[in-house]
């Protein structure tokens, strides 16, 4: 599995080698977290991000959320994200995020497999010709976790569009290498992101480097 990622990675990597010039973003999230009686999660994150190769505010995006854990290989998860956020103009525009999804995990020795399912619906009052927006995301992870507290991991994730008629599109790809340290209830996360667009094949690839921030109460 952990070759399998590899090559999925350098794949990725390779098809990201594209005549557009590539932005290069830094995103950043803090978030908390608290546990609640009968298996609940309260949750919420700030996160922030750069564009134009981090030259200039991308998005301002707060988020609260609720996690339910009805076994220990599943968790179920709604919650909602304001995002003040770019539109395609450059100007900064108020959007609204409705979400949940359902991930599992499955532990092979000290390598964890996950797979979570998402379903978003994102509300744009500045576009009355797309005023709902909806996109459904699966993605794969896999973590080595024999070197604790260091956690190395990479993912594949898949956005498809259903806002366009009865058809589903894939509107991009992202594939994610990085690790965490974790200890003590605190969780620090460094990546990197390539996402690639998929909607028009002479896209960017958008260049995304990650710093995430996590602490149980």
């Amino acid at each position: 599995m952990m070759k399998y990622l590899v090559a999925c990675t350098a794949a990725g990597l390779l098809l990201s080698a594209r005549p557009a010039a590539a932005d290069v973003q830094q995103w950043t999230e803090l978030g908390v977290k608290v546990d609640l009686p009968e298996k609940l999660t309260l949750s919420f994150d700030q996160h922030i991000r750069f564009d134009e190769d981090v030259s200039r505010l991308g998005s301002f995006m707060p988020e609260a959320g609720l996690q339910y854990r009805p076994l220990d290989w599943l968790r179920l998860a709604v919650g909602y994200r304001l995002q003040y956020e770019r539109s395609g103009s450059g100007d900064m525009r108020a959007r609204h995020r409705f979400f949940t999804d359902a991930r599992a995990r499955y532990d092979l020795g000290e390598v964890r497999l996950e797979y979570r399912l998402k379903l978003q619906d994102q509300y744009r009052p500045d576009d009355p010709d797309d005023t709902w927006r909806q996109t459904l995301r699966n993605r794969a992870d896999v973590s080595y976790r024999a070197w604790k507290p260091w956690i190395p991991g990479a993912s594949v994730e898949l956005h498809h569009d259903l806002a366009q008629g009865d058809a589903i599109h894939l509107a991009k790809i992202w594939i994610t290498a990085g690790g965490s340290w974790s200890k003590k209830k605190r969780d620090l996360e460094l990546f990197y992101r390539a996402e690639i667009p998929q909607a028009e094949p002479m896209d960017p690839t958008v260049h995304i480097l990650g710093l995430a921030f996590h602490h149980d109460l």
